[in-house]
């Protein structure tokens, strides 16, 4: 359930950041630092809504008692494989220069949010795509394994104010006694 989610996010923020594209892009065609800028912000974006989502999920997992450390990598994993499937459907399908390759335009679209490195290294895109692709279940097992640590820190915060509270508690009664 967490891979269908986790590709329905991607989805989703493939879309925004498409629709957005042209407006950051588009301005500053000519400045390479600026493009290389704002595409290392649309990675960051993304990988930061995927990392929210999933360490989320992984912290409240881990206090309901249904925390398992592969639970974040098999969900990348089944997130990933529609796209592994589309990219090898683009390699047997091949580029030439009379057609257009509609499996890697696809995953052009879908993995928008690394823009500017398939535009920088357009004559390696075949094999950066699948880096691209296979580091989605390595980020969400990393992510969700995070959710664990995370709330752990929480739980700790809530002892330290349950002891405060308690000690408060000692103090208070202390006072009226007197």
């Amino acid at each position: 359930m967490l891979g269908l989610k986790l590709l329905g996010i991607h989805a989703i923020i493939s879309l925004v950041q498409f629709l957005f594209m042209p407006a950051f892009f588009g301005i500053w065609q000519d400045n390479i630092i600026y493009q290389w800028v704002i595409g290392l912000l649309f990675i960051a974006l993304f990988w930061l809504v995927i990392y929210a989502d999933v360490s989320s999920r992984g912290s409240e997992d881990f206090r309901r008692g249904a925390f398992e450390y592969t639970k974040g990598f098999l969900a990348g994993i089944i997130a990933s494989i529609p796209l592994l499937v589309i990219y090898f459907a683009g390699l047997i399908y091949g580029y030439s220069d009379v057609s257009i390759n509609w499996f890697v335009t696809f995953l052009r679209i879908w993995l928008v949010p690394y823009t500017i490195v398939f535009s920088s290294f357009d004559d390696m895109i075949l094999w950066i795509m699948p880096v691209t692709i296979l580091m989605f279940p390595i980020v969400t097992g990393l992510s969700y394994m995070d959710g664990k640590r995370k709330r752990l820190r929480v739980n700790a915060v809530i002892e330290k104010a349950k002891a405060l509270r308690i000690e408060k508690s000692k103090v208070s009664s202390q006072k009226n006694n007197k």
